[in-house]
């Protein structure tokens, strides 16, 4: 469930960016609120799918993984450093970025 949590976080997340980008270009031109939005929509949802079409091992994955940057922040008080844990599962970033994706293009098709 938590990772269901974080891909519809970073869904919404894609989704006002396009909300603030649309509006600023809504603003500096003479065409409408929603053409804008469904311009940027369709643009950052094939972006997000040629992101996540790239596969595994891209520097888009790496900057996903919250894991590999966390481990610079230090030692966390009560958990050892020393002791293997067993890893939680987690969703691949070409799985978010392909499901973003995905939204985002039905959004504009389909809602705009």
């Amino acid at each position: 469930m938590r990772e269901i949590a974080r891909l519809i976080l970073r869904i919404a997340v894609a989704f006002v960016v396009a909300l603030a980008i649309a509006a600023v270009w809504a603003a500096v031109s003479a065409g409408s609120f929603a053409h804008a939005l469904r311009i940027t929509c369709l643009t950052i949802g094939c972006l997000a799918l040629v992101m996540g079409a790239i596969g595994r091992g891209s520097n888009f994955e790496r900057h996903m993984d919250l894991g590999a940057t966390q481990q610079f922040w230090g030692r966390v008080p009560g958990m050892s450093s020393l002791e293997p844990k067993g890893e939680d599962p987690t969703l691949s970033p070409g799985v978010v970025f392909f499901a973003a994706g995905v939204v985002m293009l039905a959004f504009a098709f389909v809602v705009l």
